[in-house]
This record gives structure tokens, C-alpha cells and sequence, in this order.
């Protein structure tokens, strides 16, 4: 417990430095500058009706029946109106309706002042979409703010909402945001939360509360809780709180801040104490468990970023436990700072990296630098050159489980290139080269000190482009002439036998491994290209690519210049499809063949098809293939997912995965979307495996996205994911 005090006060501090910095610079404005346009006070005020009378003595003009008033961006209606002409103070009642830009306010009677854009309204309306607010006093005290006296706002354009937040004073800016204290929010005529200090952005598409609640068999019964709070657009973040039946309570907080020239970050900490009955069934399971992360972001100039990074869990388990999602999307924790620095000729790079956790096996760079010179063209002439600079201190430290001893070396290494472009015959293109790299080692595996490594490399890269026009037209296909690619390449790289084989030295990256290789690459691309309308102009767009790629390698015969010893043959073959005849229709498909150990049952590595129909929003479908074969193991997977928009209030959703040869269903998830007038429910129900979940998620139709950082649906393979558009 005593790391865990530590890290909240740690959490806790740095909330509030960076709150205070954040919210000191914010505060002036939260309430508008005195920015109003000046009208000219001998502009006069016009007044349309039924009835017109000006009493010039008095100063005023008296209009009734069907009332209209235009003054600079405001638009007046109303049934009955009294205007004084020297302070342009208009009094008016009966349905009266002030349309300032997109905003409306309406009430039974309002006094206007029109030279300074004020005015108190009785019984008044609010409307700042989407946003809606009543009370029975409305005073609006500038020309973008407004304040409801013990009012409320909503989304919901009914009479009697469906929800509403009500306090004793709310302040809608007018095209920025809605500010409210002491709030009170409502289901209905049921109270269900008090909220001290409110922010709602106008513009802002993120709901405000989010309550998931549901099913599985690893969980229990669960509710997964989180409140968005919005100080400004400097600060803002999350609040959560869940419950797990099987697990206990989780809480945590988000903290999204930015310092503006001092770069952006955000800061998560979440902390769960586990049901004792749980604890005694896992082996080395402390009850206390959390995780802290922090990021931040700076860009210190137009071409350089740094970027710092820290992750901190009480175990290995508790993001698998309880953020297991994040684990499908490739989720790592890492602890890291880097500067990166990109220029049109060079990029320059410094990373360090620092194990935190010691139950992950971890490379540490304490730091590496790396530099990188693009490819320069030498003078006037046809040779470029380009290298390729380390320099790193690195520590392997394995997992404690793992009982392994440390591995540590100080590395440079370098590397060059010089190329030549050329062009033959007019049509084929050579770029030949010859590169060289030296790689310095403090310590090898065997504790042999001072290491140099040599590696000499060389070969050259064909390519040419042949093409043809045609000029037949499909309509059925919007298909207006065919143009034909055909691009061939073939290359050719040796690599020298390393000075020292990579079995003698640590292995920190790829570098490391580098050894003695010869081969051909072999590739063709095939494309079909027509021309579509697209407004007033014709763009050429691909209908359909074909690519195919090999390689060839091999081994030179020792005592013969140039000779083959008969070791060489094609790797694999790789083909990669994509075919899209409409904008609605489109499919892809990437087949690796093995040529090595080739026999016509397992003459496939890896196959993965997509094929999705998207058709608006009304009804979309796809349909996926992933088929893998390694050594003799293979695993076939069936996906499909559809959506289908049955009316204007429901939809459903279809997923399903299917394992082919195990005969056997990974996955399957239905949900059944039903639109509440101002809210939308979704109605879910998951089947992975032999664990059963089901949520329910509702959103504000206004708001719809899902809170940043509260992904907690499956992410999953699904047709289309990789496929192009």
C-alpha cells in the first residue's frame, strides 16, 4: 500500500499544479470580453405590423399585429411592441421570438434593448442547438451570453424533456458552451445526480455521463461508470467509477490538460481492491491493483517533437484483468522519452527507454541516437548517397520469472550507401549500389571486449512502366475507357558473410542478426485505371491492382566466380488483390504461396480475403476470410458483420466469427439499436467462447461519441478492417 499512497499523492499534485496553471489562464475566458459591435445610435429602428403609430413627441413607435423588426442580425417577432427611438429599448409581448444568427430566444413578453443586444424575458425559451433551455426568467446580458435563472437545459426539443439539467443559475454562451453550478440532473421528474460544477461545450460531440452496464462470466454482473468533466478546453479528462460483482469497485481519473507553447499530455490512474474470495484463489495475487500512465507531447519546433511516456502497473496481470481490450490493440508498456527531429536532407532521433515493470523482459536504451541522411543526389551527376548513424548504450533485462542474467553493450554502428540511377533504352530503369556497414560492440556474448563487425553489401534494382489505352465504355459499370499498368521489377542484393556471426553477439534489435544473404526479388503489378466524374471535373481512379512478388535465394559456389552452388530456390509467392468496380463495393485479398516446402495440399501459407458493401447508412455487410498454415498447423476464420437500418427508430447489428476447422463459433455479438427521440440505446449481447456479456449503452443523440479513452467493446478482427478505400 505504501507505493500506492505515493503514486496517488504523486497523481495528486500533479493534477493540481497543472490544474491551478491551466485554470488561472482560463477563468477570464470563461465570461467574454466586452467584444460587442458598436450600432450607430442614430441608426433607427424599423418596425413592421399590422398597425404602425409614431409618436414623435414621445419618442416612440408603437406596432401591433403580427410584428417585425430587423436591426443589424437580429430579427424581432412579436404581437404587440413599444419602442423607445433614443435608447432603442423595445418592450414587447404576445409569442415573442428574437433569431440572433442560429440562436432563438422566445418567451411571453421580453424587454430588448437593440443597440447593445440585452434584454430580460419572461416565461423565455433558449435555443442554441443543440442545446434547449427554459426559466422563467431569462436575461440576456450581452450579445453571446445568457443566464437562466433557475432553469435548466437539454437536448431534448420536447415540452416536457426527457432529461434535463437544472440549477439555479446556467450560463449558455451562445456558440461556446453552457457553465452551471450546483446541478441537478433529471430523468423525467426523477432526480438521479448532483453534479457540482457543470461545463457542456456547444460545439463539443462527446457525451457528458456514460453508464455501461452487463454481463460475462469472468466479471460478474458489472456497471462501468465515467464522468466527463470539462473545466476548458486546457483542461478536461474523466472520472470513473465501476462495479464488478466478481472483482469489487474500480475507480480512476483522467486528466487531459494543455500548456499550450509547453506541448499537451494527458495522466490515467486507476485503482481496484479485489473481493478477498478472489485474492485466495490467485497464486501471488496482491489484493491492491493499479495502473498509472502518462503521456505527454511537445513540438519544440515546426520539425521536432518530443514525446515522454510512463507505465506503471502493481502486477502484470491487471490490464489482461481489467482493461483487457486495450490488449487486441497491440497495447505494450513501455517507458520511454524521444526527440525526433525531421529536415528535408537528414532526421535526427534520441530515445531512451527504462524498464519500470520487472516482470517484462525489456531492452533498455540509456539512450540511443540515431541520424539518418536521406538520399542525396551528388552534384550534377547520377549518384546518390545516404546513411544511416547509431549510437546506443543498451540493457536487456529479462522478467524476473524468467531467472536470466543481464545483457549489456555499448554499440555505434554505421552505415553507407551509394547508388546510380540510370535509364536504358528509354524505357527500363537500373539502379545499381554498394553499401558498407561497420558495427562496434563494447562486449560480445562471450565476454569478448571491443568487437568490430564488417558487412560489405551490393546489387541493383529494374524496374519499367509499359502501359496501353482503351477506349471501351461500360455504363452498367461507370466505366469510361481503360487504361492498362504493367510494372515490372526485378533486384538483386548480396550480402557479404559478416566479419562476426550474429551467434556470437547480443541480440538488442535486427541489427544484430544480420547475416550472409543473397537473393533476387521478383515483382509484377498489374492495374486497370478508367476516369469517373467527380463534380465539374474527370479523376482518374483504380478499378482493379494485381501485384505479385517473389524472392529467389541463393548461395555462390566457394571456388568458382559467380558460381551457383544449387542451394537456390523461390522463397514464397505473395499476391496481393484489390478490386473496386463502384464506391460502394470493394474487395481485397492477399494469398502467400510456399514454394520451399510446396506440396498441392499445403501450397498456401496464408490467405485473408475481405469483401463490404456499404450502401449509406441504410445497410452495410461484409464478409472476411483469414486462413493460416505453419508447420502443418493450420487455422481457418470466417467473419461476417452486418448493419441494417430497419426505420427512423431501429437498427440492428450482426457479428460472427467462425473457426472453420474447429467447427466452432470464436464469436458472436447482436445489438439492437432503438432511437428515444434525444437518446440512443444500444442492446448488446456477446458470446466469446463460453463467456456471455451483455451491456447496454446509452448515448445523447447530440453527443454521440463514445468518451475518449472508454472503448470497452470488443475490438476484433472484422471484414474490411484492413482493406482499402
Amino acid at each position: 500500500m505504501c507505493r500506492t499512497y505515493k503514486i496517488l499523492i504523486l497523481v495528486a499534485l500533479l493534477c493540481f499544479s497543472l490544474t491551478y496553471l491551466s485554470f488561472c489562464n482560463e477563468i477570464p475566458s470563461l465570461f467574454p470580453k466586452n467584444g460587442m459591435k458598436d450600432f450607430k445610435k442614430s441608426a433607427p429602428v424599423v418596425v413592421n405590423g399590422d398597425k404602425v403609430e409614431y409618436l414623435q413627441d414621445k419618442q416612440r413607435v408603437r406596432g401591433t399585429g403580427n410584428v417585425k423588426v430587423t436591426y443589424g442580425d437580429v430579427v424581432l417577432t412579436c404581437e404587440e411592441i413599444l419602442v423607445h427611438t433614443d435608447t432603442k429599448l423595445g418592450i414587447c409581448k404576445g409569442n415573442v421570438k428574437i433569431v440572433q444568427g442560429k440562436n432563438i430566444l422566445t418567451g411571453s413578453s421580453i424587454e430588448y434593448n437593440f443597440a447593445n443586444k440585452t434584454g430580460k424575458i419572461v416565461d423565455g425559451r433558449v435555443e442554441a442547438y443543440p442545446l434547449y433551455g427554459r426559466a422563467d426568467n431569462v436575461q440576456k446580458i450581452s450579445e453571446d451570453e445568457v443566464v437562466l435563472n433557475k432553469g435548466y437545459v437539454t437536448t431534448c426539443d420536447l415540452d416536457k424533456p426527457h432529461y434535463r439539467i437544472e440549477a439555479k443559475e446556467v450560463k449558455v454562451y451562445l456558440d461556446d458552451k453552457v457553465i452551471a453550478k450546483h446541478v441537478v440532473f433529471y430523468l423525467g421528474d426523477l432526480p438521479v445526480m448532483y453534479i457540482p460544477y457543470y461545463i457542456q461545450p456547444i460545439k463539443d460531440t462527446k457525451t457528458k455521463i456514460t453508464v455501461i452496464p452487463g454481463y460475462t462470466d469472468e466479471w460478474g454482473y458489472y456497471a462501468l461508470g465515467a464522468y466527463r468533466y470539462y473545466l476548458s478546453e486546457q483542461l478536461k479528462g474523466y472520472i470513473r467509477l465501476d462495479y464488478r460483482h466478481k472483482r469489487g469497485v474500480g475507480t480512476g481519473i483522467d486528466y487531459n490538460y494543455s500548456l499550450k507553447e509547453l506541448g499537451e499530455g494527458s495522466a490515467r490512474f486507476y485503482y481496484a481492491q479485489e473481493n478477498n474470495d478472489l485474492a485466495l484463489d490467485r497464486e501471488g495475487h496482491v489484493d491492491d491493483r493499479w495502473r498509472f500512465q502518462y503521456k505527454h507531447d511537445i513540438d519544440f519546433s515546426e520539425n521536432t517533437k518530443g514525446t515522454i511516456e510512463i507505465n506503471k502497473l502493481s502486477d502484470k496481470d491487471v490490464v489482461k484483468d481489467f482493461f483487457f481490450r486495450e490488449l487486441d490493440d497491440g497495447w505494450s508498456p513501455e517507458n520511454y522519452f524521444s526527440i525526433i527531429s525531421r529536415h528535408q536532407n537528414y532526421s535526427l532521433e534520441v530515445l531512451g527507454e527504462k524498464r519500470l515493470n520487472d516482470f517484462f523482459t525489456v531492452t533498455e536504451r540509456l539512450p540511443e541516437t540515431k541520424m539518418r541522411i536521406h538520399s542525396q543526389r551528388l552534384w550534377d551527376t547520377s549518384f546518390y548517397y545516404n546513411s544511416d548513424m547509431s549510437f546506443a548504450n543498451f540493457v536487456k533485462r529479462y522478467a524476473v520469472s524468467d531467472n536470466k542474467a543481464d545483457e549489456e553493450a555499448v554499440r555505434l554502428d554505421t552505415y553507407n550507401k551509394l547508388s546510380y540511377a540510370a535509364k536504358l533504352f528509354n524505357f527500363l530503369f537500373a539502379t545499381p549500389y554498394i553499401a558498407t556497414r561497420q558495427t562496434f560492440y563494447s562486449e560480445n556474448r562471450y565476454k569478448r571486449r571491443n568487437v568490430l563487425r564488417e558487412i560489405y553489401e551490393y546489387g541493383v534494382d529494374f524496374s519499367a512502366k509499359f502501359f496501353r489505352v482503351f477506349g471501351n465504355n461500360i455504363p452498367i459499370l461507370d466505366i469510361n475507357g481503360f487504361r492498362h499498368i504493367i510494372t515490372p521489377t526485378i533486384g538483386f542484393r548480396h550480402r557479404h558473410q559478416p566479419t562476426v556471426s550474429p551467434d556470437n553477439l547480443f541480440h538488442f534489435d535486427g541489427i544484430d542478426s544480420l547475416d550472409y544473404e543473397n537473393q533476387f526479388d521478383l515483382g509484377l503489378e498489374n492495374k486497370l485505371q478508367t476516369k469517373r466524374r467527380r463534380g465539374d471535373k474527370w479523376e482518374s481512379v483504380d478499378v482493379a491492382r494485381l501485384v505479385i512478388r517473389t524472392g529467389y535465394p541463393f548461395r555462390f559456389n566457394k571456388f568458382k566466380d559467380f558460381g551457383f552452388q544449387g542451394e537456390g530456390d523461390f522463397s514464397e509467392i505473395t499476391c496481393d488483390l484489390e478490386i473496386k468496380p463502384y464506391d460502394w463495393l470493394f474487395a481485397k485479398t492477399n494469398i502467400i504461396f510456399d514454394i520451399v516446402d510446396y506440396n498441392i495440399d499445403n501450397s498456401i501459407k496464408s490467405a485473408n480475403t475481405d469483401l463490404v458493401c456499404e450502401f449509406e447508412d441504410k445497410f452495410s455487410v461484409g464478409l472476411g476470410h483469414s486462413y493460416e498454415n505453419t508447420d502443418n498447423n493450420s487455422a481457418s476464420q470466417f467473419t461476417f458483420e452486418t448493419k441494417y437500418k430497419i426505420n427512423d427508430d431501429w437498427s440492428i447489428r450482426v457479428y460472427e466469427r467462425f473457426d472453420s476447422h474447429a467447427s466452432i463459433w470464436e464469436e458472436q455479438e447482436y445489438t439492437v439499436t432503438k432511437d428515444l427521440h434525444c437518446w440512443v440505446a444500444d442492446f448488446t449481447c456477446n458470446i466469446k467462447e463460453s463467456d456471455i456479456a451483455l451491456w447496454v449503452i446509452f448515448r445523447i443523440k447530440a453527443f454521440p461519441e463514445v468518451p475518449i479513452g472508454f472503448k470497452r467493446t470488443y475490438r476484433r478482427p472484422t471484414p474490411g478492417s484492413s482493406s482499402w478505400r
